[in-house]
Formats: structure tokens, C-alpha cells, sequence
């Protein structure tokens, strides 16, 4: 289904609220636009690998990279991400094979215990 919405002189949009209920938009959601190859605007919600990119962006943007080489660095430095995040997951998954493991609550007791 399409919708027809007009910006108006602040540059501002009005996203239907059938639209907003059906993709389930709150207020104060983030958003993020881009443009297709055909030109045409894409707005979708932003979400947690979303946040991450833009993280990884952030630093290397610290590190004094161009806009340019930030894009092409990018995707290496998800890839280095990923394989940190997949090796830390095999890494719980053989403590607790080995029972070397703390529930949360058992976490949460040992953090209030240092305050």
C-alpha cells in the first residue's frame, strides 16, 4: 500500500498513523533514509546492527579516516566484529559445558556486593 504525504515548509513529514501502527513507530524511534539505485527514498527503523555500524563509523571517523575510506573500511571492521562476537559465544558455550558459569542473579548479587 502507498501512501501520499506532503513535507511541509520545515521540512518535515507527517508518517500516517495506520503506517506508523502497522511497522509498530513510536515516537522518538530512529529512523534512517537512504536512496536506491532507482532514486527513490528508502525510510526504514533503525535497529541494533544499525547502532552498531554507526559505532564503527564513529571510530573510525576518530581515527582521522576520510568519509571515503570509512566505506571502504567498514566492511572489514564488521567482519573483525563478527568473528570477536562468535568467538566469545564459543567461549560461554564451553564454560558452561563446564559448568563455569553464574546466573544473573548471581551476577547482579556479586555487583551489588561492590558498591
Amino acid at each position: 500500500m502507498l501512501y501520499d504525504v506532503q513535507i511541509n515548509d520545515r521540512g518535515q513529514i507527517t508518517i500516517p498513523k495506520e503506517l506508523r501502527e502497522t511497522v509498530n513507530l513510536k515516537a522518538h524511534d530512529r529512523l534512517k533514509l537512504s536512496i536506491n539505485t532507482d532514486g527513490r527514498i528508502i525510510l526504514y527503523k533503525s535497529d541494533f546492527f544499525d547502532d552498531v555500524e554507526d559505532l564503527i563509523r564513529k571510530d573510525l571517523k576518530n581515527e582521522g579516516l576520510t568519509a571515503e575510506q570509512i566505506e571502504k573500511d567498514l566492511p572489514g571492521r564488521k567482519k573483525e566484529l563478527g568473528k570477536a562476537l562468535l568467538k566469545m559465544a564459543s567461549e560461554v558455550d564451553q564454560e558452561i559445558e563446564r559448568g563455569e558459569y553464574i546466573t544473573l542473579d548471581q551476577l547482579n548479587e556479586a555487583l551489588e556486593g561492590e558498591d
